[in-house]
């Protein structure tokens, strides 16, 4: 079956206010880390790392924070820009979001303390003594997400439905976040 032209295979939905908070609410504990990519606006090449996430995913409210060495070229590259994309994957529960916003070098103590937790003396073996241990807060204003309730046996499914109709499956949904009205 031929879908009609200017018809979208999938139709996403587009969360605003507290609604897309809500949905990333929703979405971040399948996540333990994200992609902190940096170098964006600048029209450069982009650098990404991997960033552990700290805190209570429920408590979201548009802020995510991470630890991080003041010494690091993350630490130097947002002082020049501080535009950053945050990007997550969890294959094994075929779950996938991206958020845009700021990011800015905190030195919070009483923030440090209640975000800390032992396994960070990996990186940091003086703990919250450490004298290189800062925090970065990320505020994302938009983003999008894709999931896949069911993961491979919802796959499947679409795949025969596909198979049977013709047309496009479907497995999962997506759709765009705005975080800040």
């Amino acid at each position: 079956m031929t879908l009609p032209t200017g018809e979208r295979i999938e139709k996403d939905e587009h969360l605003a206010g507290d609604d897309a908070i809500a949905k990333v609410r929703k979405l971040l504990p399948n996540f333990r880390a994200a992609f902190f990519a940096t170098g964006l606006s600048r029209r450069t090449h982009p650098h990404a790392r991997p960033l552990a996430l700290q805190g209570d995913p429920s408590v979201f409210g548009g802020t995510l924070w991470f630890f991080a060495d003041h010494r690091s070229p993350k630490i130097h590259e947002l002082s020049a820009d501080p535009t950053v994309s945050l990007f997550f994957q969890n294959d094994g529960d075929s779950c996938y979001m991206q958020l845009d916003g700021s990011a800015a070098v905190v030195q919070d103590r009483p923030k440090m303390r209640e975000l800390y937790t032992p396994t960070l003396k990996t990186w940091f073996p003086e703990g919250l003594d450490d004298p290189n241990l800062t925090l970065i807060r990320f505020d994302a204003v938009a983003g999008s997400y894709w999931e896949s309730p069911g993961g491979v046996l919802q796959a499947m499914t679409a795949y025969a439905e596909s198979v049977v109709t013709g047309s496009p499956g479907k497995s999962g949904r997506s759709g765009t976040l705005s975080l800040r009205d």
